[in-house]
């Protein structure tokens, strides 16, 4: 019965990972229609200015926050893909399991403190957004900042869910050797 209840909360882990990368692929996926947008943007500014003489007021932060929000809510699907940059000279040459260890020894140590900190520092600030009422001053646009503010947010949020997923698949492979998904 004791093995059979740990596959069980194994099973639950497996469940939560699996979801939690079929979330980060569909978040990258409708994160390269944003990069479409941005390009558009930054288009009709070229040809407001250029072409026109008649530079836009909302080009430049509506870029800058799409900027932000594509790299905020991409990262959650970078790590999925194993796209951070980590210093590969001793990793490359370790095991999958050597790997798998220094993996969960460095989210314990650097990983998830960060994560901590952009969820809470970005909860912090998104709050106050939208309880003040925020507007980004850089142009005379003046748009309001909590929806980039919740944009970021909930990009550091899908970080860290990827995070815990990705460190089950880990620290699972630590103790079964072999994958959990």
């Amino acid at each position: 019965m004791g093995k059979e209840a740990l596959e069980n909360d194994w099973a639950i882990v497996r469940g939560f990972a699996r979801s939690v990368f079929a979330l980060s692929e569909a978040t990258g996926q409708f994160i390269k229609y944003l990069v479409m947008a941005l390009v558009l943007v930054l288009f009709t500014e070229v040809t407001m200015r250029y072409v026109f003489n008649s530079p836009t007021v909302w080009a430049l932060e509506t870029s800058k926050m799409l900027l932000g929000t594509i790299g905020a809510c991409g990262w959650g699907y970078t790590h999925k893909l194993g796209g951070h940059v980590r210093v590969d000279v001793i990793y490359a040459l370790v095991p999958r399991r050597g790997q798998a260890l220094i993996d969960v020894i460095m989210s314990l140590l650097m990983l998830f403190p960060l994560v901590f900190v952009l969820i809470g520092v970005g909860t912090k600030w998104t709050i106050r957004a939208w309880q003040t009422g925020e507007k980004m001053i850089e142009s005379s646009w003046l748009p309001p900042a909590a929806p980039f503010r919740t944009a970021l947010l909930l990009g550091f949020i899908l970080f860290g869910l990827q995070c815990l997923a990705q460190f089950s698949c880990d620290l699972y492979y630590l103790i079964k050797k072999r994958e959990l998904i």
